[in-house]
């Protein structure tokens, strides 16, 4: 017997046991109605009570197994109980049938393979022995052992030589049935264990298979070779937006963006390098844009035949932003150092100029082309020095002095000088929405003096004929920082205006310098704070800044309608 082999899985034996007593009461069934049937069609004379009596006896036995189960259940001891007890209705049916002539000693083997089968080569051999003992004591001692009354068939001749050949074939026969049943019964056991473990081993590297391509951040998407896709991972519907069911079956091409013949040029260049990586820009469900990094090679299977593509993406739009923002950074600097030097090389000649020409004006007291000259003059002079004060403002801020300040009321104040500016329009209006009486942070209060009215009064620019600019405060959800808004309703901004708004010179208005957004940018960099843009064109345009503060208390809250400033 193989090691491990006694050893049976307790609840696997219970099942079979339980099938084992099915079959019992099937064969009996069977064997009662057949041997009726023979006595009533053959033999009609002849009584068939004894074998109803053995009939009775093996479903009693069935019964009696059913009440031993509760305490002998699934154990090897059960087992042998029931195949000697139906060694011993068979023997009861070849005593019956004439013993040594009985046609049904072929019954025997029915529990040497149930034997092989449950027990394997030990428990078969025990019972072709007991089955051979059994059969032994029918054929030496039939008239002593089975009463006269119940014999069907009456015992034939008992001459040595024929009773010696009849125990030798069957023992034979026994215990060949018994070695070989026990050694498919084996085989078929060991196969089935390296079956399962093989099938155990599969399941897990399929589960662990499915745990990484689930589990990894990146997206993935598998296709056939004419790129319809047949996989998506759930990094990727994470990161598009799109269920995977949704996917399956489109075309990669369309999926991304692509243009046509995409797959082709890819083709061509994977066929000289291992992958093809590009970037580009997709749209999600919702209509919000990300930026996508993708990754492509060829997916083989283990012959190395070609099986479709692989697409691995990631989203950069975080990273790209980044990206901008320090190209935008580095621009500023070299511009911030341009500028400083450029202001002090124009502010004193420019002072020069604009004195000169104003002490002109007040000695000649000149009229006509020459007056409307120097006024010009003049006029230039002062919008030249407003844009060299912006440039020294961008170059050199100044020392940065926080300090903790109410950001609704510095709102407030800015508010009320925004009412009296040229900027300021019969039409315009503006609404505040606090969510508290006060929202403290630690700021530069003039920085962001300066923060506030270059973005009020670019909201109102952009609002030539008149509109609503909106203004939020708050703390944000953790508490440990405060946005800003701004929101207007003015023409909005194209994706490269959008690109472009806080780069310095870029100014969309006519009298603008270009630099009162770079400005705002620097001066919120400052704080270590972050200003998000957000525009369309036709929708308006709403900029967002999130300040970092070591606290924002929250005071009672704000029971009132929203602050109303209208023009007039």
């Amino acid at each position: 017997m193989p090691p491990g082999s006694g050893r049976m899985n307790r609840v696997e034996t219970e099942r079979q046991l339980r099938w084992l007593m099915i079959l019992r009461v099937v064969t009996v069934t069977t064997l009662l109605i057949c041997a009726f049937a023979i006595e009533l069609l053959l033999r009609p004379g002849e009584a068939i009570r004894p074998l109803f009596f053995l009939a009775a006896s093996a479903y009693g036995m069935v019964l009696l197994y059913a009440g031993l189960d509760r305490w002998l259940k699934g154990t090897r001891t059960f087992l042998y109980v029931q195949l000697i007890g139906d060694a011993l209705v068979v023997s009861g049916f070849v005593g019956m049938t004439g013993s040594l002539d009985s046609p049904m000693s072929f019954l025997y083997l029915l529990p040497i393979v149930v034997a092989s089968m449950l027990l394997y080569r030990r428990g078969a051999l025990i019972l072709a022995g007991v089955c051979w003992t059994l059969y032994g004591t029918l054929v030496l001692f039939g008239p002593a052992v089975v009463p006269a009354a119940w014999l069907m068939q009456a015992p034939g001749e008992l001459a040595p030589f024929r009773v010696g050949y009849f125990l030798i074939v069957h023992l034979v026969a026994f215990v060949a049935v018994a070695l070989l049943g026990s050694y498919l019964s084996e085989r078929l056991r060991v196969t089935g264990v390296e079956l399962a473990e093989r099938s155990g081993a599969v399941a897990r590297l399929q589960a662990l298979n499915e745990n990484i391509i689930g589990s990894i951040n990146s997206g993935l998407i598998t296709t056939d070779p004419t790129g319809r896709v047949n996989f998506m991972n759930r990094g990727g519907a994470e990161i598009t937006g799109f269920a995977q069911e949704d996917v399956q079956g489109r075309g990669v091409e369309a999926f991304f963006g692509l243009e046509n013949g995409f797959l082709q040029e890819a083709y061509e260049i994977l066929d000289e390098e291992r992958r093809f990586r590009f970037e580009r820009y997709f749209t999600t469900p919702d209509n919000k844009k990300i930026f996508l990094g993708i990754a492509v090679s060829n997916l083989y299977d283990r012959a190395g035949r070609p099986l479709g593509y692989i697409f691995i993406f990631q989203d950069l739009t975080e990273i790209e932003a980044l990206e901008q923002e320090v190209r935008l950074k580095e621009r500023m600097a070299a511009l911030g150092e341009m500028a400083a030097g450029m202001a002090h090389e124009l502010r004193n000649p420019l002072a020069a100029i604009s004195g000169s020409v104003q002490y002109l004006k007040g000695s000649l007291g000149p009229s006509g082309e020459t007056l409307e000259l120097m006024d010009i003059i003049l006029k230039e002079s002062q919008r030249l020095d407003q844009a060299i004060r912006d440039f020294l403002t961008f170059a050199r801020p100044g020392r940065f002095a926080p300090e903790r300040v109410d950001l609704v009321h510095l709102i407030d104040e800015n508010l009320k000088l925004l009412r009296k500016s040229r900027e300021f329009s019969p039409g315009h209006r503006v609404e505040t929405r606090y969510t508290s009486v006060s929202v403290w942070a630690d700021v530069d209060p003039n920085r962001m003096k300066q923060v506030f009215w270059n973005l009020a009064t670019n909201a109102l620019k952009a609002m030539p004929r008149g509109g609503t600019l909106a203004i939020q405060v708050g703390p944000t959800g953790d508490g440990r920082r405060v946005e800003i808004c701004f929101e207007d309703e003015g023409g909005g901004m194209d994706a490269s205006q959008l690109e472009g708004y806080f780069h310095p010179f870029s100014s969309s208005f006519q009298e603008g310098t270009g630099l009162g957004a770079a400005i705002v940018y620097r001066l919120v960099e400052e704080h270590g704070g972050r200003i998000h843009l957000e525009s369309e064109r036709g929708s308006g345009t709403r900029i967002r800044i999130v300040l970092p503060t070591a606290q924002a208390d929250t005071v009672e809250p704000l029971h009132r309608d929203p602050v109303s400033v209208a023009g007039g």
